[in-house]
C-alpha cells in the first residue's frame, strides 16, 4: 500500500455514507433489523465503539488488491464473526479456509455479484492493530470477501488503473480491547 494523504473522519464518514445510505438493504438493516431511526444513526454509533471521530486518518491505496484486501482482518461484528472460529484474529482468507464458508460466500448472490463486478473503484475503512500490525476491516466485508472469493477460485483480476483504497487510522495496542468490546455489544439500538 502507498500513502495517497491524510483525511479527516469525517470525510471518511462521508464516503461511507455515499456507498451506502441510499442502498434499501442496509437502510433496512439499520431500521428493521438493528433498531435505529436511520443509518446514520446505526453507524455513528458503530464508529463510536471504536473512537473513529478522535483518530488520526489516512488515505492509502492498495498496490496489490488481490493480495492485501484477502489478508485484512474481519471486523468485530457478530454476524461475520460467528463463522470464525475465534474472534476478532481471523482474515477473509481464513474464513474462506473454512469449507462451509467456502461454499455458502462462493453461492452468496451479493458476493458473486460484487466479484463479477471487479474491478472497479472503491473504499474500504480500517483501522491498523498495532498489536500484530494488521488491518482489521471496519466497513466492505462483502467486498473484501469477494476479492479473497477471487483470487481462491483463481480468477485473475487485472485491478491495474482501478483505483482501490482504504482510510486507516492506527489502534494502539492498549485499545485493541474495543474490538471485543465491539463485538460483545453489537451494533443494535
Amino acid at each position: 500500500m502507498k500513502c495517497v494523504k491524510v483525511t479527516t473522519w469525517a470525510d471518511v464518514f462521508e464516503g461511507w455514507r455515499a456507498r451506502e445510505a441510499s442502498n434499501p438493504g442496509w437502510v433496512k438493516c439499520a431500521t428493521e433489523i438493528k433498531g435505529w431511526p436511520d443509518w446514520e444513526s446505526w453507524r455513528r454509533f458503530t464508529a463510536s465503539q471504536i473512537g473513529a471521530d478522535q483518530r488520526t486518518w489516512q488515505l492509502f491505496e492498495f498496490t496489490d488488491p488481490a493480495e492485501e484486501i484477502p489478508k485484512m482482518l474481519v471486523g468485530p461484528y457478530s454476524n461475520w464473526q460467528s463463522r470464525l472460529p475465534a474472534p476478532n484474529t481471523a482474515s477473509f482468507e481464513d474464513l474462506l479456509n473454512i469449507p462451509e464458508q467456502a461454499a455458502f460466500f462462493g453461492q452468496h448472490d451479493g458476493v458473486i455479484s460484487i466479484m463479477n463486478g471487479l474491478p472497479f473503484s472503491t473504499e474500504f475503512i480500517g483501522l491498523v492493530r498495532e498489536d500484530t500490525n494488521k488491518i482489521v476491516c471496519l466497513e466492505g466485508h462483502h467486498r473484501a470477501v469477494a476479492i479473497a472469493l477471487a483470487k481462491r477460485q483463481g480468477k485473475l483480476i487485472d485491478f491495474g488503473g482501478t483505483r482501490m483504497t482504504i482510510a486507516l487510522a492506527n489502534l494502539p495496542k492498549d485499545e485493541c480491547r474495543l474490538l471485543d468490546e465491539a463485538l460483545k455489544r453489537g451494533s443494535s439500538k
